[in-house]
């Protein structure tokens, strides 16, 4: 209903983010107000909503300035069934697989653990959000293209739903599994170290698949040797933070080492 990939094609993103702001402090400052216990959480649901829908629904009245828009039922849906069941699927299983992780620590553990890994994966969140406007911001650039080259350099571009489906497929049952295995005996942290491992595999996925439509990768002679750097800084600096114990000859001797590998 809030179309905001229509505003996203014409590069709106001012008016997207001062409106997300606003309606950011709207819903903090009615939740501060009116939401004070446990029996306000009917209230606490419409607070959430009126955060939310209430964009939405001013983006909808706004619509008038690009197009209108009317209902219909003439329309060919047999050519855009396939692909919105696709987008749905991608949609659903990536919900899994954001969500199993808390889900199944609450089944497993108790209400205190799942605090703490929510908690910390909110850092985690942010920087998926912030990976989410970079492919936002790509849209409109995609569409230019378009109009430039034709239908086909984007399809080789960027049209690719049915391998990421088939990507975070795998990394949700791998998160899934790994769940069930590292919770019982590590608890938090077993969550946190199997949504990594989930993550690499969405990594590995994605490099494998994107190989054939782009050059866009580390090749595979200097890959290796990058991984061995950063191995051996992370080595170098867990070993001295050990046995120097934080003292300040320890953190140039760090610092040195560091600068000598980048000129290498």
């Amino acid at each position: 209903m809030g179309c905001e990939w229509l505003y996203a094609i014409h590069e709106e993103y001012g008016y997207l983010a001062l409106q997300n702001i606003c309606f950011q402090v709207l819903y903090l400052t009615l939740f501060l107000t009116y939401v004070k216990d446990k029996s306000n959480l009917l209230l606490y649901a419409w607070t959430t909503v009126a955060g939310s829908a209430g964009a939405n629904l001013i983006n909808f009245m706004r619509l008038r300035k690009y197009c209108t828009w009317s209902f219909t039922w003439r329309f060919s849906w047999q050519k855009h069934l396939l692909p919105i069941l696709v987008l749905f699927a991608n949609s659903l299983v990536n919900l899994l697989y954001v969500s199993a992780d808390v889900a199944q620590l609450g089944v497993m553990t108790s209400d205190y653990y799942v605090g703490l890994y929510s908690l910390a994966s909110k850092v985690t969140a942010l920087l998926k959000q912030l990976l989410g406007a970079v492919i936002v911001v790509t849209v409109p650039r995609l569409a230019c293209l378009y109009g430039q080259k034709g239908g086909e350099f984007l399809q080789k571009l960027a049209r690719q739903e049915k391998e990421a489906l088939l990507a975070i497929s795998i990394a949700s049952v791998v998160n899934v599994n790994l769940n069930f295995l590292l919770i019982p005996a590590f608890k938090e942290a077993g969550a946190a170290l199997a949504t990594l491992l989930a993550d690499l595999v969405t990594c590995l996925a994605c490099y494998f698949l994107a190989k054939k439509l782009a050059r866009l990768l580390p090749s595979g002679k200097k890959l290796p040797s990058s991984l061995l750097g950063c191995l051996y800084v992370t080595g170098s600096c867990w070993n001295l933070s050990v046995e120097v114990d934080r003292s300040r000859k320890g953190e140039i001797f760090v610092q040195n080492r560091q600068k000598a590998l980048v000129k290498r």
